[in-house]
């Protein structure tokens, strides 16, 4: 896994970032994020939630998902390093261009995988910031694949859905990894984020009293 890029970091954590802690250290914490950025969370091939080569984060940890931050768009790719960015926060409508509108169509100009096949240098993205429900750390959940991707939007649908309904809140979500099973390449891993539980008007987890009174289902 390359070392990440700083210029990689795309939300900047705001004043309705969620400090679950709750104490002082959390919440400077949170703040020095928008200025030094928060660690990107990826998911490996392997079915693991991974911020380095040697740092993870455990499956079935809970973290609030912040969907509220959500950002997308596409990233231009040269030489292993970000060159250019059309990304935007979905909260402020943001809609990603097509693909053919951002130039470099030339597909004998491109870069080559491992195979040997053209790898278009323009690659969409999602970033979701989620903070740990346990330390209060927040980190940017950045995906680029199918699985990744859909695991996205299913928060985005059930979040927008809440909204709706004049529901506040942020789902909870444990980080879990599923798999299928391909004819040729055999278990392929994918992100899931099930939700467990929302937070409430202080951005803590709500109470079972507050989850029995909420009447809109996960």
């Amino acid at each position: 896994m390359s070392k990440p890029d700083k210029k990689n970091t795309f939300t900047k954590i705001t004043s309705n970032a969620v400090a679950l802690s709750g104490n002082p250290w959390s919440a400077f914490a949170t703040e020095l994020d928008k200025y030094i950025g928060a660690p990107i969370l990826k998911f490996t091939k392997d079915g693991q939630f991974a911020l380095s080569d040697t740092d993870s984060i455990p499956d079935g940890t809970r973290c609030a998902a912040q969907v509220n931050l959500v950002q997308t768009g596409w990233v231009k790719w040269r030489d292993g390093q970000i060159e250019k960015r059309v990304v935007g926060a979905v909260a402020d409508g943001f809609v990603p261009p097509a693909r053919d509108t951002l130039g470099d169509t030339d597909e004998s100009l491109w870069d080559r995988d491992p195979s040997g096949k053209p790898r278009d240098p323009w690659q969409f993205q999602m970033v979701l910031p989620v903070t740990r429900v346990d330390t209060g750390e927040t980190v940017n959940f950045t995906t680029g694949s199918r699985g990744g991707l859909n695991a996205v939007n299913k928060l985005i649908r059930i979040y927008g859905s809440r909204v709706s309904r004049k529901q506040g809140g942020l789902p909870i979500v444990e980080l879990k990894a599923d798999f299928y099973k391909h004819r040729e390449f055999g278990k392929i891993y994918f992100p899931k984020f099930t939700i467990v539980n929302w937070t409430d008007d202080r951005g803590q987890p709500m109470s079972v009293d507050q989850e029995l009174n909420d009447q809109i289902p996960f």
